[in-house]
This record gives C-alpha cells, structure tokens and sequence, in this order.
C-alpha cells in the first residue's frame, strides 16, 4: 500500500502562509537551519523518497515564481480546472476529486507527497486520503494567515511516530494519521 504524506511548514498557531499567501516569512528560518555545519531539516532525505508530488493550483503557481522548476523530473499532479503553464514535462494538470486522483495515483506510486495548499490539504483529509502529517511547526505565530487545518474538520487520531527539533528552533512532528471520526 502506497503512503500519501503531508510535508508542511506551519506557524505554531497554525497557518502555513500569510493572508495574501506570502511564506516569506519561512526564508529567515531556513536560512538559520541550513548552512555547511547543520542539516537541511531532513528535507533532501524525505524528497529522496517520494515519487510523485500533488498540489493545488495556487501552490504550483507559486512554486513558479520561485524561478527554476526544484523538483526535478518527479512526476508532478496539480489539481486545477484552469490552463497553466507546465514548468516541466513531468507536470500534469489534473482535474479530479481527490479521492479519484489519489486512487489512481497509488495504483503506480509508493510514496505521494501531498506539497499543499491549505484547502487541498483539507479536502484530502477529509477524503482520507493523507496517511501521515510530517509537520514543521516554525517558532512563530502569524496572527492570521491561511490556515493549514480549517475549523470544521471532523475529528482525527493521530499517532505519534517521531519528533525531531531542527536548526532555528523547528521542530518536526511526524504523526500517522487515523481515518476521521465522528464529532
């Protein structure tokens, strides 16, 4: 059975991008946990081990401001009914019910990296498609922003499987997460 994994930064109070959509706010932190002398945060092993990626339309379209295409030719989903332009031919844009695509997707892959946005995130979660949160709480707090889990979500159990503090005061949580319950 193939792994659908949530890898996320968030503030502690929960939002994963300022009102506008900005993660400016994360480049101070990756700065002070990167370096020669310290490590990546554990990114260059999880990217490593994934196959393909999903994210959403706004995600992607930020992803292109940052300049060169960073994830090489791993097969790339972005769940959109608009035309965008394609940053690389491992890009596809699909558009499906989650549950459909995230089905398909584990036919062919063994590890799916769910990149975000907040609403995709949550409409995987509520599909029970996401497996497991690896969630990079940053030692900030926003205020307001986009927040990575919605106020109307059913309850979910999580099972702690690991937790690893990082450079600039990250710490990484790493949960399997169980099927939703009721309220």
């Amino acid at each position: 059975m193939s792994d659908l994994i949530l890898y996320i930064a968030a503030s502690v109070d929960g939002f994963i991008a300022t009102p506008d959509g900005g993660v400016e706010w994360l480049d101070e932190f990756q700065q002070e946990s990167g370096g020669a002398n310290s490590d990546d945060g554990g990114y260059d092993e999880f990217f490593a081990s994934v196959d393909c990626l999903v994210m959403g339309s706004r995600t992607y379209e930020q992803v292109l401001e940052f300049g060169a295409w960073p994830y090489e030719d791993r097969p790339t989903y972005v769940l959109t009914s608009r035309e965008l332009p394609l940053a690389d031919d491992a890009v596809s844009l699909v558009d499906e019910e989650p549950g459909e695509l995230v089905a398909d997707l584990r036919a062919n892959h063994d590890r799916i990296w769910l990149v975000g946005g907040g609403a995709l995130a949550r409409s995987m979660l509520r599909a029970n498609c996401v497996d497991e949160l690896r969630l990079h709480l940053v030692p900030v707090m926003l205020g307001s922003g986009i927040s990575l889990f919605g106020t109307d979500e059913p309850r979910r159990d999580l099972e702690l499987l690991e937790t690893t503090t990082r450079g600039g005061g990250l710490v990484e949580l790493r949960y399997r997460i169980e099927s939703a319950t009721g309220r």
